[in-house]
């Protein structure tokens, strides 16, 4: 069993959609930054690559891609209601991702390849966070004076219902000023905005690196899974109690652990890359 305060279908889905996440970047690795295994004249090697290109430009990846970032956006978003101090959090965010721009950078110097990352899936969600540490203050603050008038579960409903607006608001500016949603988890389409600082927002050519997660569309996953956290864990209890156990752990404990397992996701990849590149290349 897990431990009480924590919410084990909160840490199964988290698990399974950061699990997902580095797959996705492993096979990214293989197709590119192990392009050149393809004519290594080791077969093994050249199967490796072949299967990351293959799902980089496969329909699976088209279709399935979504469903896990989805997944992941919108559970870190319900995940606020868990944290003492969403500002620490969006800030220690931050940092980590800081550290995958280190790392990634040095990596693209020694392998010569395209995989420094600007603004990854890390840097998103911890530029997500932050704002929605932001939407809270200014909340509280907006709220204040009515303090005492105000029920606790009005005040709930009030800032669950703002969050649906806003996740609704960014929909509809994601699809007026940025690439369409398909386009978003299909072809990679970009927009030229000539505006370096657009690109911190939307898909910008300019900002295009090896991983590349603009604000929009994903604040929009993120805020609409924040406006469920209050309504479904008022009393921060798991919905599933009775199915909670031992069968759950291979998703829910990397679940507890998902910031740290996508670093060590990036580190381990690029690093067998490497290492396997110098070894037999």
């Amino acid at each position: 069993m897990m431990k009480k305060n924590r919410i084990w279908e909160l840490d199964f889905f988290r698990g399974f959609a950061i699990i997902m996440v580095v797959i996705d970047h492993a096979m990214y690795d293989l197709a590119y930054l192990c392009s050149g295994w393809r004519h290594s004249g080791r077969p093994w090697m050249a199967a490796l690559s072949n299967f990351g290109y293959s799902y980089m430009k496969g329909e699976t990846r088209f279709f399935w891609r979504p469903s896990f970032l989805f997944l992941f956006f919108c559970i870190s978003g319900i995940c606020t209601a868990f944290s003492k101090n969403n500002l620490v959090r969006g800030l220690r965010l931050f940092a980590v991702s800081a550290l995958v721009s280190v790392l990634t950078y040095a990596a693209e110097a020694v392998l010569e390849e395209n995989c420094f990352i600007l603004l990854g899936v890390l840097h998103c969600l911890a530029l997500i966070t932050l704002s929605y540490a932001l939407f809270e203050l200014l909340f509280e603050l907006a709220t204040k004076p009515f303090s005492k008038k105000l029920p606790p579960k009005i005040k709930t409903v009030i800032k669950s219902v703002l969050l649906l607006a806003l996740s609704v608001a960014f929909i509809i500016i994601n699809n007026k000023y940025n690439v369409r949603l398909s386009d978003v988890f299909g072809s990679g389409a970009v927009i030229n905005n000539n505006n370096d600082w657009l690109g911190l927002f939307f898909y910008e050519r300019s900002w295009w690196t090896a991983d590349y997660f603009p604000l929009f569309p994903f604040i929009a996953f993120f805020f609409f899974g924040a406006s469920l956290a209050d309504i479904l864990y008022p009393k921060k209890q798991s919905l599933l109690p009775c199915l909670d156990g031992k069968w759950h752990y291979v998703f829910s404990v990397p679940g507890r652990y998902s910031l740290w397992i996508y670093l060590a996701g990036q580190v381990v990849a690029i690093g067998l890359c490497m290492l396997l590149t110098a070894i037999f290349m």
